[in-house]
C-alpha cells in the first residue's frame, strides 16, 4: 500500500473525484497527510472521516490491516466505506483457525 490508500483500505487514486480535482487523496493514519486531511476536512465540512479520525488518533496506518479492533463501530454503524456482509465476512475469516 502506499500514501493514496486512505486508512480505511480504499485507494483515492481509483476515484473519479479525485481525478476530477474534487476531492484530495486520502492518507494512512500514521501519515503527516492524515492530519492534513482532517484539518482539510474540518474547514470544508465542520467534521471528519471517523475512521480516519481513529487511525490517526490511535497510530493505526491502516485499519484492515493493522487494527486489533477492526472491524469496529467506525466502520460497522454506518453505510461507509464498506458493507455489513464484507464485515461479517472479515470477522469470520479472522476467527478461523
Amino acid at each position: 500500500m502506499d500514501e493514496t490508500t486512505g486508512a480505511c483500505g480504499i485507494n483515492c487514486m481509483a476515484c473519479r473525484l479525485v481525478a476530477m480535482g474534487r476531492c484530495s487523496p486520502c492518507a494512512p493514519g500514521t501519515s503527516p497527510r492524515a492530519q492534513q486531511k482532517l484539518a482539510a476536512q474540518l474547514r470544508a465540512f465542520g467534521g471528519y472521516c471517523l475512521v480516519l479520525k481513529c487511525a490517526a488518533d490511535r497510530g493505526v496506518g491502516w485499519c484492515m490491516r493493522d487494527c486489533p479492533q477492526f472491524p469496529c463501530e467506525n466502520f460497522s454503524e454506518g453505510p461507509y466505506p464498506y458493507s455489513e456482509s464484507f464485515l461479517r465476512m472479515q470477522l469470520r475469516r479472522r476467527s478461523e483457525p
